[in-house]
């Protein structure tokens, strides 16, 4: 094994490790982001616990055919990024270090890739549905686990930016109108807008919402985390304009709430900075 370079991988940021153990050699290609692969569980998996896995059965020794970019839980986002660091025929020891820095032990051989293609070679059309692909898995992980939505949100964001302008997108020439990219492309930045605001970067968020100062028709939940972005910075005033372009926003509970407090904190604001006045000249 001395002459193969990649003898040993690790991902120190993500916990990830991979010795390889033996390599039945038949090319130099690994998986891409894009591959469907065929791999096998050489044996049962130790310390897995209760953590859901698609492939990663705790007694499962078997094989299985993976599409990458469908992990919908962090087990199966991890084996992804480990199998892309394989070569067909390869077997390797791997192991995934949990938060609480317990080890997940398993072996694995990639058997061959069925699929291998260039993110860069696929066309308009085939872009789109990549990326819906993975806006619809960051919105399944959203809940559970928010990073990991946010990841897929951001490949997603990253694929269709490569498309923009979109109105030069014509469905004749390109297989899709730009109208359907541009649609989905909102739909993202206000999904890493929810994100962004769990974590509370705010300016992010006014970035990523951008477009409602322009659509004739954004949605109400792109306004609600645009407004309350703004809140959170104490822009009070900005934050109010973005709730009343919302039609009837009163007879909605959420947004007439935040409404309120907008109100009642910006009145809190300049009562403090009048305080703050007059000692300075009393």
């Amino acid at each position: 094994m001395d002459w193969y370079i990649g003898e040993e991988w690790n991902d120190m940021g993500r916990g990830l490790h991979k010795k390889v153990l033996s390599l039945q050699f038949q090319n130099l290609e690994k998986p891409l982001a894009n591959s469907t692969v065929v791999f096998h569980i050489n044996k049962p998996v130790e310390h897995l616990g209760e953590r859901p896995s698609k492939y990663l059965g705790r007694n499962e020794i078997q094989q299985h055919t993976m599409d990458m970019g469908t992990a919908l839980t962090p087990i199966d986002c991890y084996l992804e990024l480990l199998l892309q660091q394989f070569l067909p025929g390869e077997t390797s020891a791997c192991s995934i270090q949990t938060k609480a820095g317990e080890r997940i032990n398993f072996e694995l051989k990639l058997e061959r890739i069925i699929s291998n293609t260039q993110v860069e070679k696929l066309n308009a059309a085939e872009i789109y549905s990549l990326a819906l692909r993975y806006k619809e898995n960051g919105v399944s992980m959203f809940k559970m686990y928010p990073k990991f939505a946010f990841d897929y949100f951001s490949r997603s964001a990253k694929l269709l930016i490569s498309y923009k302008p979109f109105d030069k997108l014509d469905k004749i020439e390109n297989g899709i109108d730009g109208s359907e990219l541009e649609t989905l492309f909102v739909q993202i930045q206000t999904n890493l807008a929810a994100c962004l605001l769990q974590e509370k970067r705010y300016e992010h968020v006014i970035y990523h919402t951008e477009f409602v100062k322009t659509l004739s028709n954004p949605s109400e939940k792109s306004i609600y985390r645009r407004a309350m972005a703004f809140y959170y910075l104490k822009e009070f005033e900005k934050a109010q304009q973005t709730i009343e372009r919302v039609p009837n926003y009163e007879e909605k509970r959420e947004f007439a709430k935040l409404r309120e407090n907008i109100a009642a904190s910006w009145k809190n604001s300049n009562a403090n900075y009048k305080q703050v006045v007059q000692r300075m000249f009393s």
